[in-house]
């Protein structure tokens, strides 16, 4: 499991690397923790060399400052990753591209601006770490707002500061949603699911490619949309539904399904499975 960096938690910078070293403690702390939890990256838009801690020191700097104590920058050798979204989670990514994500906290001084990490903890449904410099920060919960197509929603981002975060139930309870995948298999017998094709040309494609995704038990119906894309699956959303591409035919007709999951992770996992078992 991956965490992802709040980078607006870079700012304010601290007066010297003593009170940055002070912040990194707590920090590393919190990542101790979240290893514990089975959280292996840390997902960030910056460099350690770009994250500023203090006037002219960086994360990169403290990573092999020797006046400070080993054990805790240690954590960080193998943790942090590049860039702020997976590569080949084209799923994510057209979804970020898509909208514009925002925070702002007038209350603790922080002016709208976009947020690159929160967004990307959002979308990969994971949790956002950020660095204990603003009061902003000391919430499990965080806000964000999210415009697209001149609408603006908001929506709320899982997130962590401290070790004790950890043992919030909200938090908690989040972690072993994403740690524990347990698939809900249907009770429908293949031959009774059912299946909505329209009228354009492809019915004979798309029912060739009923007649193998029904007989997964995580497939409960199907309906076909259009047609387009060059990989198995393409657009799994929380609630379950994901298109199937027939490869074999030259329009690449679409099978849009409901599968039986329940989260973008679920779903995505679903239409591996799928993948694996009717690609061929």
């Amino acid at each position: 499991m991956e965490l992802v960096l709040n980078e607006l938690s870079h700012i304010p910078l601290s007066v010297d690397k003593y009170k940055a070293n002070e912040l990194m403690l707590l920090f590393s702390k919190t990542v101790a923790e979240a290893r514990k939890k089975g959280f292996r990256k840390i997902r960030t838009h910056f460099s350690a060399s770009e994250i500023k801690l203090a006037n002219e020191y960086s994360l990169h700097n403290w990573l092999f400052d020797k006046e400070f104590p080993v054990e805790f920058r240690a954590l960080f050798y193998d943790m942090l990753v590049q860039p702020f979204i997976k590569e080949g989670d084209d799923d994510v990514e057209e979804k970020y591209i898509e909208a514009t994500y925002f925070f702002e906290d007038v209350e603790n001084n922080i002016s709208k601006q976009e947020c690159l990490g929160l967004a990307s903890a959002y979308l990969s449904e994971t949790i956002a770490i950020s660095i204990q410099s603003n009061q902003a920060w000391l919430k499990n919960i965080l806000k964000i707002t999210i415009e697209k197509d001149g609408e603006a929603n908001s929506d709320d981002v899982n997130h962590v500061f401290s070790k004790n975060c950890f043992s919030v139930a909200p938090i908690n309870n989040f972690v072993e949603e994403i740690s524990t995948l347990t698939l809900i298999e249907t009770t429908i017998n293949p031959n009774d699911k059912k299946i909505h094709l329209t009228t354009h040309h492809g019915q004979k494609e798309l029912n060739e490619l009923w007649s193998k995704l029904k007989n997964s038990p995580y497939v409960i119906e199907g309906m076909s949309i259009e047609w387009g894309g060059n990989s198995f699956f393409k657009n799994p959303t929380n609630d379950g539904k994901v298109d199937i591409v027939h490869l074999k035919s030259d329009k690449r007709y679409v099978l849009q399904i409901q599968t039986t999951g329940r989260t973008l992770r679920e779903t995505k996992v679903i239409a591996e499975m799928l993948k694996k078992e009717y690609s061929h």
